[in-house]
């Protein structure tokens, strides 16, 4: 087992439950020349992720470093180790899906767990027990605004992630459904465009932080929407919804988004985590599966399969989803992070996020040939805009041990995007300064 340290208060509990006033008095049978009497020079105390690094630059004293500010929607967040020791154990990595509710409680349990938490982080009434990505829920939340409304216009930000639109389009081909963009104006939406659009609309789809890194305003944009059968719905990042104002709470009907950064690596990209979430009046439209918690004959809690609209359980005709599985894996590792970092620690490392990117944009701004083209409205990511080729900018960094990224879509070939994590120290960030400067 790993050693767990104890905080001063419960090593009062502990000494008074063996007996003594002190630890040394534990320790009193051991003779004391055979007790140290010096410091061991190990330094201060450090964290979990403080140790990790300082071990990992041992290790790599002789290589240089590897510093991840690559963003684009997938990030790289800490994540603390009891997260793969306890997904890690043989009952949870080798379960399948819970059909059999009697033989599958703790699977049903965490996912109920998860669908809890995902609403408190939402706003929203009900969630379900994960998707494939956030991209395939971005088309799902398509396919239930279309259920819902009977109308054919999917209207979505220009700002929103590219791989989303790719995505949505594909889940569309074939259907009689049609997506319109909305542009974007210095790096968010043109809300002044929903003018335009007066009905037949079956939703509106706003990113927040968008593929810019910048906060939209879900609120006005569900002011703006002049079709009142039109749905909004929300994307983001669920770490930064512990901090801004979740999508219930703006109007908005459809939660969705990427989980990777709640407890997950990254994967080289994938395997994913798919998040939605809707307010109750939905909740017999949601695709995938959803655990419900009821009472047994012998008024014990039990958790179950429920709400099943999934072609597996009725008619294919009358289901509102072909989705029949989950990354019940992914969903747990996330569950697990919710629970570690609670309602204190997520806002925590979120505004730690904030300060070290304010600092990176501040240092990156302040070099030649660099500049910020947008508001300064984001939380832990931003485009830079540079007069060199940004290709170069990333192949140079790169060999640097630098990672940094290209915008997508960006046919100039002059921005880049750049995501600070809490895992960034300052040194790690002027060292990135110090390389954009010297390719200048």
């Amino acid at each position: 087992m790993h050693f767990i340290p104890t905080t001063p208060e419960e090593e009062i509990q502990l000494l008074k439950g063996a007996g003594v006033a002190a630890f040394s008095d534990l320790i009193e049978t051991i003779p004391k020349k055979l007790r140290l009497d010096y410091d061991l020079g190990l330094g201060d105390p450090l964290s979990e992720m403080e140790i990790e690094k300082e071990l990992q630059e041992l290790s790599i004293s002789n290589e240089p470093g590897n510093y991840c500010f690559a963003g684009g929607g997938i990030y790289d967040h800490y994540i603390p180790k009891v997260v793969d020791f306890i997904s890690g154990r043989s009952e949870f990595y080798t379960a399948y899906t819970p059909y059999q509710a009697e033989v599958s409680q703790g699977t049903l349990q965490y996912l109920y767990e998860f669908q809890t938490m995902i609403c408190e982080l939402s706003g929203m009434d009900i969630a379900n027990a994960s998707l494939y990505d956030g991209a395939s829920a971005v088309a799902e939340a398509c396919l239930l605004a279309h259920s819902v409304s009977r109308s054919n216009i999917i209207l979505y930000s220009g700002s929103l992630h590219p791989n989303y639109i790719h995505v949505v389009r594909s889940y569309l081909t074939g259907q009689d459904m049609k997506l319109v963009e909305i542009p974007e104006i210095d790096g968010m939406t043109d809300l002044n465009c929903l003018n335009s659009y007066t009905d037949n609309i079956a939703a509106l789809i706003i990113q927040s932080p968008n593929r810019n890194g910048l906060i939209e305003n879900w609120m006005e944009s569900k002011k703006k929407m002049l079709d009142p059968n039109a749905l909004l719905i929300a994307v983001s990042d669920p770490f930064a919804l512990s901090v801004l104002k979740s999508p219930g709470e703006c109007g908005a009907d459809i939660y969705v988004g990427e989980g990777q950064t709640i407890g997950n690596q990254m994967n080289y990209g994938g395997p994913l985590l798919g998040l939605m979430a809707v307010k109750d009046k939905y909740k017999r439209r949601i695709p995938g599966r959803i655990i419900g918690k009821t009472i047994d004959k012998n008024n014990r809690d039990g958790f179950v399969l429920t709400l099943q609209t999934r072609e597996q359980h009725i008619r294919r005709e009358k289901a509102t989803s072909n989705i029949c599985t989950n990354q019940g894996l992914l969903a747990l590792r996330a569950t697990i992070y919710l629970s570690l970092m609670g309602a204190q620690g997520m806002p925590y490392f979120a505004k730690i996020c904030y300060q070290k990117a304010r600092f990176a944009a501040k240092g990156v701004s302040e070099l030649e040939n660099y500049t910020l083209p947008y508001s300064n409205e984001f939380l832990m990511e931003f485009v830079v805009k540079t007069t060199h080729s940004a290709n170069d900018v990333v192949h140079y960094c790169a060999a640097k041990g630098i990672t940094i990224m290209t915008v997508q879509s960006d046919r100039s070939n002059s921005l880049l995007l750049i995501a600070v994590t809490e895992k960034r120290t300052f040194d790690e960030i002027n060292y990135l300064i110090k390389c954009l400067r010297e390719f200048s």
